[in-house]
């Protein structure tokens, strides 16, 4: 594990060494909620064809915590000064839900050092609906009420229970435990965290040229609809958008195979095409950046 200081504050990443790589070293900046162990089970394909570097970026797991008046520009600092201390030219660089906007920011700045670049449950802003979940979590959090927490977290982050979502009760039971179970110690974090999204004021205009990406969401997300995750794609020349079947925002814990799978191929420049638990792919062309919700 390495540990470095940006901005004043430290971050930390660890390195799953590949002495024979396929391509780039893979980066992993994942959600507000996680760490850099999160997606520990979802690696072994990455780690097979490349060094796989996950981050705690400044307010995530282990790293200092990170005052919500900093913006997702100074996490994009961040992840630029992580590749310069690690000797990296060119990496494959994965986001999720909240690590989007730094690793976009990242490639919009930066295109030269991102080879390939993926981003799960992405949006050019969050919809009103989204935000005022989102507010409801912070309103439970800085009352004290743990439960209320856990349990807006779950309204915020998981689709209806009409929809047809894989392993939605096994998501749901961890999410109630990791949300109703927040430390007190922990609880300025997520709520800086939480406060950086409602605050944020969009991706910035301009979009991104010469960086292979691919957006993906699941198919029933509620948070970053499908439709956002549509409009980031169009602002990003040449990128593919799809959809993961019978999954919403928690990804990660409801179809993680299938994530794994998807993300693996994308960084080997493998066919996405026919994969039975996607949708077809897409190539939007035309911006849209207009709030859904």
């Amino acid at each position: 594990m390495h540990r470095f200081v940006c901005g004043g504050f430290t971050y930390r990443c660890r390195v799953v060494e590949n002495p024979a790589p396929l391509t780039q070293p893979v980066v992993v900046v994942g959600g507000a909620f996680q760490d850099m162990y999160s997606y520990r089970r979802l690696e072994g394909p990455w780690a097979a064809a490349a060094t796989v570097i996950s981050v705690d970026l400044q307010g995530s797991g282990g790293a200092d915590e990170l005052p919500g008046s900093y913006g997702f520009d100074f996490l994009s600092c961040a992840l630029a000064d992580l590749l310069d201390r690690l000797g990296l030219d060119r990496v494959n660089i994965f986001g999720a839900s909240y690590g989007v906007p730094a690793v976009y920011g990242l490639a919009q700045e930066r295109p030269e050092r991102v080879a390939r670049m993926a981003l799960a449950g992405a949006a050019p802003i969050y919809p009103a609906a989204g935000l005022r979940a989102l507010r409801a979590m912070v309103e439970g959090l800085e009352a004290g009420d743990t439960e209320v927490y856990a349990r807006m977290s779950i309204a915020a982050l998981l689709s209806p229970a009409d929809r047809a979502v894989r392993n939605r009760a096994i998501a749901t039971r961890l999410l109630s435990r990791d949300m109703g179970s927040v430390a007190a110690a922990d609880i300025p974090r997520h709520i800086a965290s939480t406060r950086r999204v409602i605050d944020w004021e969009g991706l910035r205009p301009g979009g991104i040229e010469g960086v292979p990406a691919l957006c993906f969401t699941g198919e029933h997300d509620s948070l970053t609809l499908p439709d956002l995750g549509r409009a980031v794609a169009a602002t990003i020349s040449g990128s593919a958008f799809t959809q993961i079947r019978e999954a919403d925002h928690l990804i990660l814990l409801e179809r993680p195979r299938e994530m794994s799978d998807l993300v693996a191929r994308f960084f080997t420049d493998r066919p996405l095409h026919d994969l039975p638990y996607l949708t077809p792919l897409e190539h939007p062309s035309v911006p849209d950046l207009a709030v859904v919700g």
